[in-house]
């Protein structure tokens, strides 16, 4: 071969080396211009697009984010769900963010109920009236019923069942037959306090239930016990899924109109108004889901209901359910409020079963949430619990003891030194008796718990509405007004935080993500009609009464009363 090839051959090589190079070094740059372009604030052009959808900010505001330090923020931004800000930008500018000016207004983090039973609602004959919860004499209660009436269809059942009883009343007395016909003449109506009675109807009421085969007095009247219970029977005869899904919407409204935004089921375990069948029970629930229909965020907590050694249901369900497992709006988290049927849960000492039930969950890797009342019922639990916390940490497993109202300072320790969650229920404020204080919420906020939360255990014994719940814990006033639980009150920012703060995540393993305002987190707010903080603007009296002005979910707008101007 000639020198004159090999050079040629040579520059070739260089030229082809050279073009290679330049290539590649062509593509890096390129690479280099869509990464930078990829994580730069997008450009005026790029904000016209909106992808995603629009931003949401609220402005000139005061924002409680019930954190440790108990900031309070002027304005929040939410993207896709989320909090992406919490600072004073100016979100006008961007024409892909829609601004809500709250002129002052006062805005909290969603409220979530870590104990109640509101699938369950569902199965409530007629038109649920959840709002009777909050009304305080019988003109107050007829006033609910009217105002209720103009949205139900003509000649429909309108109920209101549990959630209540005839001495928060100032007459202490149910409306009567005649009241009643005269505020919803074109409709039958049914009240009746706790689950159990005892109820009123209206004439068309009265007449509908005798009808069906129910027990109603003359003057509308139903007896406690055997005759309420019959009642319930023959009205809920027919009810049909699409009644369910009707009636979970409207509470979920209800909840919505309230500042609810995440609630924490319990199911449905006794006969009647209290009950939810395990197998088909949540269909409903599920279909809504689905269809994103559900505007209430719900992490279902299975029961156990063993009366036998076998613990075939509960092993059932363990088998073949999937453990935290759904979307944000709808979870399924463990298991709740009891591990074995009552039978053997009211054994003492606690029986081998129950033992064996709850090692079985801890072996599964399941949450557990458990009712517990008498100090019995905690040290026998507590027991168990001890035994299985060296081997499955159950602090680990969000197991966490619920309720509360019959715990002592000894017992509050022990459930500490497991680093067990404490979930403090109000249920106590409907026994007619009086003869219960409710949870020692004072001594469980100074305990030094891992995680506190609240709940209400309705909407049977006791309110759903949360701020029954909260003035029952900054008064320790009880449904008859009667102070019931003194030394062991509150301050209102203490009690929101039971409610609301980021502590109510880590019952669900959601500890990074539910509860409380901060950046990262679900994007769930409520815009109050009143300033909660403000007791010159709202008297004790008056917390029962609070309501939402703005309601929003994942940063979907869920509930207004129309008085914030919304883009």
């Amino acid at each position: 071969m000639s020198k004159n090839t090999n050079a040629g051959n040579a520059l070739r090589n260089t030229t082809r080396s050279t073009s290679i190079a330049g290539l590649i070094a062509s593509l890096l740059t390129a690479s280099l211009l869509a990464t930078s372009t990829l994580f730069a604030p997008p450009s005026s052009a790029q904000q016209d697009n909106c992808f995603g959808g629009n931003d949401l900010a609220l402005v000139n505001g005061n924002i409680h984010t019930l954190d440790e330090s108990n900031t309070v923020a002027t304005s929040v931004l939410v993207r896709n769900g989320e909090i992406l800000h919490l600072a004073g930008t100016d979100y006008q500018t961007s024409s892909c963010t829609d601004v809500i000016d709250l002129d002052g207004r006062t805005v909290i983090p969603g409220l979530i109920d870590n104990h109640v039973h509101f699938v369950r609602i569902q199965n409530r004959p007629g038109y649920d009236t959840r709002e009777i919860e909050s009304t305080f004499s019988t003109a107050e209660v007829l006033a609910t019923i009217s105002s209720k009436s103009e949205s139900v269809p003509q000649g429909e059942l309108i109920t209101g069942i549990g959630g209540f009883i005839t001495a928060q009343w100032a007459e202490g007395r149910f409306p009567s037959m005649a009241e009643l016909d005269q505020t919803a003449p074109d409709h039958p109506v049914y009240l009746s306090a706790f689950g159990f009675g005892p109820g009123q109807t209206n004439t068309a009421g009265r007449d509908l239930i005798n009808s069906l085969g129910g027990k109603v007095n003359l003057d509308g009247s139903i007896a406690s016990r055997e005759d309420t219970a019959l009642a319930y029977e023959v009205l809920a005869a027919s009810i049909d899924d699409s009644h369910r899904e009707r009636q979970l919407a409207d509470v979920i409204g209800w909840a919505n109109k309230v500042g609810l935004t995440t609630v924490m089921d319990m199911s449905g375990t006794v006969p009647g108004v209290g009950f939810l069948d395990q197998r088909t029970g949540y269909n409903p629930i599920v279909k809504m889901a689905r269809e994103n229909r559900l505007n209430l965020r719900t992490r279902l907590y299975f029961p156990a209901l063993d009366e036998d050694a076998e613990l075939s249901q509960l092993q059932g369900r363990l088998d073949n359910s999937f453990n935290n497992f759904g979307s944000d709006m709808l979870r399924t988290v463990g298991i709740g409020e009891w591990s074995v049927g009552r039978t053997l849960f009211n054994q003492q000492p606690l029986s081998e079963a129950a033992a064996n039930a709850q090692r079985r969950i801890a072996e599964r890797g399941w949450a557990y949430h458990q009712h517990l009342h008498s100090p019995e019922e905690f040290d026998a639990h507590l027991d168990i619990w001890e035994s299985l916390d060296p081997e499955f940490d159950l602090s680990s497993l969000r197991w966490t003891a619920g309720h509360m109202s019959g715990v002592t300072p000894e017992l509050v320790k022990r459930i500490v030194a497991l680093g067990l969650g404490i979930g403090a229920h109000g249920q106590p404020i409907l026994r007619p008796s009086g003869d219960a204080g409710g949870p020692p919420w004072r001594t469980i906020i100074e305990s030094g718990a891992v995680a506190l939360g609240g709940g209400s255990d309705g909407a049977r014994i006791s309110p759903f509405n949360p701020w029954s719940m909260i003035y029952y814990m900054v008064t320790g006033v009880n449904a008859q007004n009667k102070l019931v639980n003194d030394g062991q009150q509150i301050t209102r920012q203490q009690a929101l935080k039971l409610y609301a703060s980021a502590q109510q995540g880590w019952f669900t393993g959601e500890d990074t993500k539910l509860g409380g305002i901060a950046i990262g987190r679900f994007a769930d707010l409520v815009v109050l009609n009143k300033n909660f903080f403000d007791k010159e603007l709202v008297p004790d009296n008056e917390i029962r009464s609070m309501q939402a002005s703005l309601t929003i979910v994942g940063g979907r707008i869920v509930y207004t009363d129309g008085t914030l101007a919304i883009p």
